[in-house]
């Protein structure tokens, strides 16, 4: 699989800031997390919201998914525009967390976004979901479905953000489908499951730090 920078930078960006996290959480947190009582005063977090984490398997799991489902997407409109749809889901999303919680961390909604424009552009496309390999615009009505019930049964995930991240990429997907059509005579990316497992195993060296940093976020 060819990976394209845009997402990888990305990445990155936010990896840096968690490490920052560790250190100066309280300031971090304070100033730049999405806070819906302090949006008016603090524009600039439905910005950055997007790069803080609350912790290190909440980053893990984002950034697998950036960087995996981002790239591919990235490959097929182009660095410019999938900047543009990280961002702007990203927004909708805050949007969405401002309605329904008092405050919000992650990337989630933007990589919402994400998903929900490559299920409208690369609807074939192949996934595991649950264990089960299935085409992306299936796996979309899956998340969607899990985030809908979730959305009724509070906990700490922001389900509102993505679902309004994950609108913002079906409407895109559909505004922009007729330029990104698949080519008829071009083999079907499938994502086996063997290859998901070679990329995590890549990225589990993450979780390894977890032992050193856990006591900051107690």
């Amino acid at each position: 699989m060819n990976f394209r920078y845009i997402a990888i930078i990305i990445a990155i960006v936010c990896i840096l800031v968690f490490v920052f996290e560790i250190f100066f959480a309280e300031f971090v947190f304070s100033n730049f997390s999405l806070i819906s009582g302090q949006v008016f005063h603090k524009p600039w977090t439905v910005i950055t919201y997007m790069f803080l984490h609350s912790g290190l398997e909440h980053l893990f799991y984002n950034m697998f998914a950036l960087v995996l489902f981002g790239s591919i997407l990235e490959k097929v409109i182009g660095s410019k525009k999938f900047f543009l749809v990280f961002f702007i889901a990203g927004i909708f999303s805050a949007i969405g967390s401002i309605l329904f919680y008092d405050s919000t961390v992650g990337a989630s909604g933007a990589i919402f976004g994400i998903l929900g424009v490559l299920g409208i552009l690369r609807p074939r496309l192949m996934v595991w979901v649950l264990g089960i390999p299935v085409p992306m615009i299936i796996a979309l009505g899956i998340w969607t479905l899990l985030d809908l019930i979730g959305f009724f049964i509070p906990d700490q995930i922001a389900h509102a953000g993505h679902l309004f991240g994950l609108i913002f990429g079906i409407a895109y997907g559909m505004k922009i489908r007729n330029q990104y059509k698949a080519k008829t005579n071009t083999k079907e990316v499938v994502l086996e499951e063997k290859e998901i497992d070679d990329w995590e195993n890549k990225w589990i060296k993450l979780k390894l730090i977890k032992t050193h940093f856990q006591p900051f976020f107690q």
